[in-house]
C-alpha cells in the first residue's frame, strides 16, 4: 500500500511540476519567472508570421517570420516570432540569414530576427496614425559578424487590398573602443519599408 501511495505522490508532484504558470505576453513585465510560460493567449503574433516581400527598383528584401510555440530558453517558456532576411541589390545578395531559421537555438535571441514585444502607439517610435487599441510588434535584428544590433518595429496594414507590413528598421548602439575605427553598420539600410504578404 505504501509503495502505491509513494508512486501516486511522485506522479502528482511531477504533474504539478510540469504545470507552468501561464502569463499572457501582454502582461510580460520583463522580470521573467522561472518555468513560467509567456503565452500568446490571443494569437496576436499570428498575423506577422509568413513570407513578406519588399521591392523598390533594383532592391528587394524577403522577410520570413515564423511563430515558435512554447519555446524553452532554459529559464522560461515563451511564444516568440523568429525570422530571417534576404536583401538583394541588382540581383546580388548583400545579406542572407534565411538558413538560421532552421536552427534550434535555446536562446531565441540568437536568431537574426526574434521577439514578441507588443506595444501601442505611444511607445517609441510613436505612431500617430495608429488606432487607439492597435498594437505593433518589436523584434531584435542582427546581421552576421556585426557588433551592433537593432530593432524592427512592425505594423500590420493593408495596401491595395493586400496584407502588408510597415517595417521601421532602427539601428542600435555600436560598441567599439575609443581611438579605433567604428565597425561598419548594417548592410540592410535602416529606414522604413512596406512588405506585401506572399
Amino acid at each position: 500500500m505504501n509503495k502505491y501511495f509513494i508512486v501516486l505522490l511522485t506522479f502528482l508532484f511531477l504533474e504539478y511540476k510540469s504545470q507552468s504558470q501561464i502569463i499572457d505576453i501582454l502582461e510580460d513585465d520583463g522580470y521573467h519567472l522561472t518555468d513560467a510560460y509567456y503565452k500568446d493567449v490571443n494569437n496576436l503574433l499570428d498575423p506577422y508570421a509568413g513570407t513578406w516581400i519588399y521591392i523598390n527598383g533594383n532592391r528587394s528584401i524577403k522577410l520570413i517570420l515564423t511563430k515558435k510555440i512554447k519555446h524553452y530558453n532554459t529559464k522560461y517558456y515563451e511564444d516568440v516570432i523568429i525570422g530571417g532576411v534576404e536583401y538583394k541589390q541588382n540581383n546580388v545578395t548583400i545579406v542572407n540569414t534565411m538558413s538560421e531559421i532552421n536552427n534550434n537555438y535555446v536562446n531565441s535571441m540568437r536568431y537574426p530576427i526574434a521577439g514578441n514585444a507588443l506595444f501601442n502607439k505611444n511607445f517609441y517610435p510613436k505612431c500617430p496614425e495608429c488606432g487607439p487599441n492597435e498594437l505593433r510588434l518589436r523584434l531584435s535584428y542582427e546581421e552576421p559578424g556585426k557588433a551592433n544590433s537593432g530593432r524592427m518595429v512592425l505594423r500590420k496594414i493593408t495596401v491595395n487590398g493586400q496584407e502588408a507590413l510597415k517595417m521601421e528598421l532602427i539601428a542600435g548602439s555600436i560598441m567599439y573602443e575609443y581611438g579605433t575605427t567604428p565597425p561598419e553598420g548594417f548592410k540592410l539600410p535602416v529606414g522604413n519599408y512596406i512588405f506585401i504578404k506572399q
